[in-house]
């Protein structure tokens, strides 16, 4: 259909515009509106003559859109397209031509990139600079819902706009708009705030500390606090809030709280005042405290630990204030006691600026201090018979002013102070075995130690001999023995006594050496030795007995713990064992066999053991180690048997490059034709050639270095450090694991035999040539 429009147009144009006829052009008088959005669909009304033919309106060369031409000929619609900001061109193409319709100019919509501030007065009159693009013939301005009190497009980029007033705390977007375009959707942002003349501010508060507990009254002052809500100590809410009418002052009571320093605000209608840091302390409270005695003299300093001592301002004890005191921490105050009678045990009470303890808490003792009380150094004599009436004297010190002597707890018959340090008394008579003697003065008792007994005898022993070993039970009898405190026999203390009555002690005997021993009673009142009598020690029969060794395998002969009891024989090696005994002593018998088994070393009991010389005569060499493991380090050579286990064992002590020397031997004969086989790195060609000799492989010892006993029962084994028989490099250090091996095909001589190994290589060969020898094998039974 267009396309026949077209084309009548064009015959039109053609008949019209022929030589014959005038042709007639068309023209547009005016088009409205002249601008429109970049984003296009302005409509668009053009008004002119010859207008009927128009089959297009272009915008910069770019089709409009809804193109309706009126019949007249004089009026044409269209739709703008999308275009970049700015003037462009248009035309109208008709049958008859393009009509240029003038000019048309893009604008974009308001877009908003940016504003500043973003927050101002509740009262309005904040200067808010907004940028962004098509502020170009901006209309309105609108902060929220509300209009811009004014503003100024001081460019199609910025627009300076003064906000209107509105509630605090409301947070507002602007919209703009222009004469052919606002913006789709509200954006940036604008809070109002109180403007500083109302905000509500703390200038002071007091008290700024208070107890943990609460309950502390404080009075905040300031400006704008009529609407006060709420007073928060670390955001609890404080309680008894009184609001003073004239909006400068505020009363609250503290909230309980943990001991620390918080921040405090109140909550007013215009916002929050910060009222700055309130603390809260603990009462003084006291956990230990020491010494809890000390000098009557004062003088003694008392450590006191605790919580809440910070500032501390009085430290009582009792009802007198300590001498001095450091308060050295929180926790700790060090205070000095001052002067109070003795026997006097007071209570600790501490202060601070804000607190005192609920209650006194603590105890702490005043004593005579140890230089002023009354000692008693010695007493001489230190008994009385139970009769009484020897004089006494009493050494010590501060022993002016005694007024009482007591012994056993009565008063003396007399006495006398014959100086600071000396008083003589006459002890009453007491009963046998009473004891003790005090000594006092105003100051303090001292005591001493005073026995009544009589002079001690000896008449008997029973028995008077008894083993040298101590522990015989012997009966002492005779007098005045209640005050023994030490038998001896011999100058040997007895191991212990027990003293039965005045008449008789009870004795186990110490051990002694072997002979006569003089027995000798040392008492309080005296010494006593058994005349005419001695105790006669004799050495005990000691049959012998097996030690710790006995039963433990042991792959080495053993050294130690060979006998609990009795001397031991030489260690023996035969039949998988090692065997000694353990002699008599004294007459007693010897021990039975003892003996400890070889460990297993194989199939069907076999087991080994280990001799070497000693180091001296082994160039050194000793032995660290001996294992004998249960796997071996690598398969056997095909073919190869053995019923033993691998010796492991490590020598160490040599020179290096030298020679060691050790015999294993068996429990069973090693099987003839058998070699001992080795495993490691070897010499050339020991069952290697080449760099092949570096790597652990198994090859036989020859039988120059590993030499069978012609019962087959041992292997003699020479080693070389670094070199036969050495499977690690380390110098002064050889590792040997190996064994006996039967290897295949081996008949009964014991010279040196090599072992068949294959390396990598031969391996890789054989595997590929075994099948043509399986193929040339049936090819020849064919042919047969």
């Amino acid at each position: 259909m267009q396309f026949i429009r077209k084309l009548a147009a064009a015959v039109l144009a053609t008949v019209l515009c022929s030589p014959q006829l005038a042709c007639a052009q068309p023209t547009v008088t005016s088009f409205a509106p002249t601008e429109g959005l970049t984003m296009g669909w302005t409509q668009v009304v053009f008004t002119g003559t010859n207008l009927s033919s128009t089959s297009a309106v272009r915008f910069d060369g770019v089709d409009a859109t809804n193109l309706i031409v009126d019949g007249s000929g004089t009026r044409v619609t269209a739709t703008t397209p999308a275009h970049a900001r700015g003037t462009v061109a248009v035309e109208l193409i008709t049958a008859l031509g393009t009509a240029a319709a003038g000019s048309y100019t893009y604008v974009p919509q308001p877009n908003i990139t940016n504003l500043g501030p973003g927050e101002g007065s509740m009262l309005g009159g904040t200067e808010v600079t907004i940028t962004g693009s098509g502020f170009t013939g901006a209309t309105t301005v609108l902060f929220g819902s509300k209009p811009a009190t004014r503003f100024t497009v001081d460019s199609d980029t910025q627009i300076i706009a003064v906000a209107p007033p509105q509630p605090a705390g409301l947070t507002v977007m602007f919209e703009i708009s222009t004469p052919i375009a606002h913006m789709p959707h509200p954006m940036g942002y604008f809070t109002y705030t109180v403007p500083p003349e109302l905000r509500p501010t703390v200038t002071s508060f007091a008290p700024t500390e208070g107890l943990t507990m609460g309950w502390t009254q404080v009075v905040f002052t300031g400006t704008n606090l009529s609407s006060t809500s709420a007073v928060r100590f670390d955001g609890v809410d404080a309680t008894n809030l009184i609001v003073d009418g004239s909006g400068t002052r505020v009363t609250a009571t503290t909230p309980a709280h943990a001991r620390g320093t918080v921040a405090v605000e109140l909550i007013t209608a215009l916002g929050t005042a910060a009222a700055g840091s309130y603390t809260y302390v603990p009462q003084p409270n006291i956990t230990n405290l020491g010494p809890g005695e000390g000098s009557m003299l004062g003088g003694t300093e008392v450590t006191i630990t605790g919580s809440g001592f910070t500032g501390a301002t009085t430290v009582l004890f009792g009802s007198k204030p300590a001498t001095r005191f450091t308060v050295d921490s929180d926790t700790q105050i060090i205070a000095v006691a001052p002067p109070q009678p003795a026997g006097l045990t007071v209570m600790f009470e501490i202060s601070t600026p804000i607190a005192h303890m609920p209650h006194p808490m603590g105890y702490f003792t005043y004593t005579v201090p140890p230089e002023l009380r009354p000692t008693v150094t010695s007493v001489a004599p230190r008994w009385n018979p139970p009769a009484g009436g020897v004089p006494v004297v009493l050494t010590g010190t501060n022993l002016t002013g005694t007024t009482a002597v007591r012994f056993a707890g009565q008063s003396a018959l007399s006495f006398t102070v014959d100086n600071a340090t000396q008083v003589t008394a006459i002890p009453p008579p007491a009963p046998l075995q009473s004891a003790g003697v005090e000594v006092t003065t105003g100051l303090g008792t001292a005591q001493g130690f005073f026995l009544y007994a009589s002079a001690p005898a000896l008449a008997s022993a029973s028995p008077t001999t008894g083993p040298t070993t101590g522990g015989t039970p012997v009966t002492l009898r005779g007098s005045g023995l209640l005050s023994t405190t030490r038998v001896s026999f011999g100058g040997v203390a007895a191991s212990s006594f027990n003293v039965v009555d005045d008449t008789r002690i009870d004795v186990l005997t110490p051990s002694h050496a072997a002979g006569n021993a003089t027995v000798q009673v040392v008492a309080e009142s005296g010494t006593a030795v058994l005349s005419g009598a001695v105790f006669a020690f004799v050495s005990p029969p000691a049959d012998g007995a097996c030690g710790a060794a006995d039963g433990q395998e042991r792959i080495t002969p053993p050294t130690a713990g060979l006998c609990s009891a009795g001397a031991a024989g030489s260690v023996a090696a035969a039949s998988g064992a090692f065997a000694w005994t353990c002699a008599g002593q004294n007459g007693g018998a010897d021990s039975r066999q003892c003996s400890a088994p070889w460990p297993l070393s194989g199939v069907g009991g076999l087991r080994t053991s280990l001799a070497l010389p000693d180091p001296a005569a082994n160039q050194g060499w000793g032995l660290d180690t001996a294992v004998l493991d249960a796997a071996l380090p690598a398969p056997l050579p095909g073919g190869a048997s053995t019923q033993h286990r691998a010796l492991r064992l490590v020598l160490s002590g040599g020179s290096a490059g030298s020679s060691a020397q050790f015999t294993v031997h068996y429990s069973e004969p090693v099987p003839a034709g058998a070699v001992y086989l080795k495993y490691g790195p070897s010499p050339q060609g020991l069952n290697c050639n080449g760099a092949a000799c570096a790597q652990p492989h198994w090859y036989a010892l020859p039988g120059s270095t590993a030499v069978f006993a012609p019962d087959r029962r041992s292997v003699t084994l020479t080693l070389n450090d670094g070199g036969l028989g050495d499977s690690d490099a380390v110098p002064g250090h050889i590792t040997d694991p190996g064994l006996p091996v039967l290897l295949a095909g081996a008949g009964g001589g014991t010279g040196p035999v090599s072992v068949p190994a294959l390396g990598p290589w031969a391996l890789t060969v054989l595997t590929l040539a075994l099948p043509l020898w399986v193929g040339l094998g049936r090819k020849t039974n064919q042919k047969r």
